[in-house]
């Protein structure tokens, strides 16, 4: 973990008041301790593309928390995806055979479908 100002020098652009909005707001949540803000490495790689987004891209403040939760939920759908995919190999082939079947099926349209 580093202390905020080892991130101040890691991200030369990023303002005091920029990032304790981000902490506020909730974009960013690192740890606490009596002298003050701690950051692990998910906080910096947040800080990051948070810091892309805000300062390369021209982000506006309240965009930002909607974007990030955003990245968040593709994050976690792939993890769940990796997850399900792990799963399925783990299964006997005939059972495979079946998934990869139906998942070919998915997107053709139904015929008994009312139009």
């Amino acid at each position: 973990m580093i202390r905020q100002s080892e991130l101040f020098q890691q991200f030369t652009y990023l303002e005091q008041h920029v990032l304790l909005t981000w902490i506020e707001d909730g974009v960013i949540a690192p740890h606490r301790d009596e002298t003050g803000y701690l950051f692990d490495r998910i906080d910096q790689a947040r800080v990051a593309l948070a810091c892309d987004l805000h300062y390369r891209m021209g982000l506006e403040h309240a965009s930002l928390p909607v974007i990030l939760s955003l990245i968040d939920q593709l994050h976690d759908a792939r993890h769940r995806l990796k997850a399900l995919t792990r799963a399925v190999c783990a299964q006997s082939d005939v059972i495979q055979d079946d998934i990869t079947r139906r998942l070919s099926e998915t997107g053709k349209p139904d015929p008994n479908a009312a139009r």
